[in-house]
């Protein structure tokens, strides 16, 4: 393996890949044509799955991605580091010395960030204890999944790559990757950024327990047996400790990808629950938003340019909508996707318009369409026989109309 000098004092730039379109959706199938980016929502426009829930394996997306936006989100203090990559091999591996390609791309070549040599030259001087873990659990995780069965791989690849988009997404850890920002709210991104990176920010360790004394998991709290592991962090001291399964977010408790977590009010978090903790999240966008003025409805929270019709993106600021899945959609675009027809008129049962259902059938809640087949009369609030779609106040009337009905009888007919 080659290994390409990253250059000393200067800043390690990461190449952003572009994703290509028409990647194959996991969810859909051949139901969407292929992963194609909505301009703003952070969803293919075709199916309305999340980037991370289509089939990126096959290009240059890498996994390291978010990893690499937090190389600029985490102090570097000055002194030396102990760089550790060796690790324990799962059941039935082969080698224990698999190099998955992990690159950082620089100004003047290619660092591969799994060769202790390269780690130094990053920072030079100034290499960080809480970077090196960053990194070292990247490699880590991606060296175990490169030791698994083939069939396995790809599985777990892609479940890793989802809750890193999840946990660590791309636009809570740098400006470029937001829709828009002023000027007020980039400076407002730039003081998070610095208060996560001073404040927050840390990966958590694996240590021994070697004596009980009361020693409880701050998850389940129960007790941490002496003679196994736990996870320590260095924001909570090593007097707190989790069970390695109990090292989740405190908000969505999931386990922590790479264990990287943020702290705040003595918990940990994910990324994306702690800028929760701090700011609202736009359900559009998915970005905090730093705007002064929003949008609340339906217990969630939007930008206020982004609160638009999900499926035609018109504005709904100051008009009709109704809510469908959690999601606004104009009275047009609502009628047009799930309105129902009319079993007696046939004509469409708008979103303004009451109906009544009953199984496949429909009806608008009105005397002329919600009435007797044979005598005309108003069904509504009424008990009534139904038909082959046909409504009947009671059973004279349907004898009295059953010349106009094959001669299925009344084998289909129920008292409701």
């Amino acid at each position: 393996m080659a290994y390409g000098p990253v250059p000393v004092n200067k800043k390690v730039e990461f190449r952003i890949p572009l994703i290509p379109k028409y990647q194959r959706c996991l969810k859909c199938g051949d139901d969407c044509p292929g992963l194609e980016l909505h301009y703003w929502r952070k969803i293919c426009k075709h199916c309305r799955c999340s980037r991370e829930d289509h089939d990126l394996h096959g290009n240059e997306s890498d996994d390291g991605q978010p990893i690499g936006m937090l190389l600029d989100s985490i102090p570097r203090p000055t002194g030396s580091v102990h760089y550790e990559t060796r690790i324990p091999s799962p059941p039935n591996s082969v080698s224990s010395t698999a190099t998955p390609d992990c690159r950082l791309a620089g100004n003047s070549g290619t660092a591969y960030v799994d060769d202790p040599r390269t780690l130094t030259d990053i920072y030079g001087s100034e290499t960080d204890v809480v970077l090196s873990r960053v990194i070292s659990e990247n490699i880590r995780s991606q060296k175990y999944i490169s030791m698994m069965p083939p069939d396995k791989q790809l599985f777990a690849a892609q479940l890793r790559r989802k809750q890193l988009q999840k946990q660590l997404p791309l636009h809570d850890l740098h400006p470029k990757f937001c829709s828009s920002l002023t000027e007020s709210e980039l400076f407002k991104f730039n003081k998070f950024c610095n208060k996560r990176r001073l404040k927050a920010a840390g990966v958590g360790r694996i240590m021994d327990v070697k004596e009980a004394n009361n020693f409880r998991c701050h998850r389940c709290i129960k007790n941490i047996t002496s003679g196994s592991f736990c996870v320590s962090t260095d924001h909570l001291g090593s007097g707190t400790g989790w069970h390695p399964g109990c090292f989740t977010c405190a908000t969505c408790n999931e386990l922590l990808v790479d264990m990287i977590y943020f702290c705040r009010n003595e918990e940990i978090f994910c990324e994306r629950h702690y800028a929760d903790s701090i700011y609202p999240r736009c359900a559009a966008c998915d970005e905090i938003i730093l705007a002064r003025e929003y949008t609340q409805a339906e217990k969630q929270t939007w930008h206020v340019e982004h609160f638009c019709c999900w499926n035609c993106d018109a504005p709904l600021a100051g008009q009709r909508y109704i809510a469908k899945d959690g999601n606004p959609f104009c009275m047009i675009c609502f009628d047009t996707l799930y309105s129902k027809t009319c079993n007696t008129c046939r004509r469409t049962i708008t979103a303004d318009s009451p109906g009544l259902s009953h199984g496949d059938f429909h009806w608008h809640a009105c005397p002329h369409c919600f009435s007797c087949s044979g005598c005309g009369g108003n069904l509504i609030n009424q008990q009534f026989l139904l038909k082959e779609g046909q409504l009947f106040c009671s059973v004279d009337c349907k004898h009295k109309t059953q010349l106009t009905w094959t001669q299925n009888g009344i084998q289909n007919l129920h008292i409701h």
